[in-house]
């Protein structure tokens, strides 16, 4: 008899443990669901005030989105300058899963 193979879930690969590390850090959620909950582009400071969280955080996080490819950062060529952040389309076919998500949390909370 043959070992059985073991193949690793998608989240444990590579491409997928990125989203998974992406999605275990600080704010990243909540992040999420402004973004995709809002409809329009938001600003830095407009984000920050409703999340109450630090400009640091919220600059990493931010570059973080950007990197993976769910936020587009759009820079306005005025004075002073003007920063947009959205969902691109990638984020937006993220929405589905958060709304699951969070269904799940509200109907399974203790």
């Amino acid at each position: 008899m043959q070992p059985m193979s073991h193949v690793q879930p998608t989240c444990l690969k590579s491409k997928g443990k990125r989203i998974v590390n992406l999605l275990g850090k600080s704010h990243v959620l909540e992040i999420l669901y402004l973004l995709s909950s809002n409809g329009k582009p938001l600003r830095f400071n407009e984000m920050k005030t409703e999340l109450s969280i630090t400009a640091t955080t919220l600059s990493r996080r931010l570059d973080d989105f950007i990197e993976a490819g769910f936020v587009i950062r759009e820079v306005f060529a005025e004075v002073p300058a003007r920063v947009e952040y959205s969902l691109s389309a990638k984020g937006k076919s993220f929405g589905p899963v958060l709304r699951n998500l969070f269904g799940w949390v509200e109907e399974n909370s203790y």
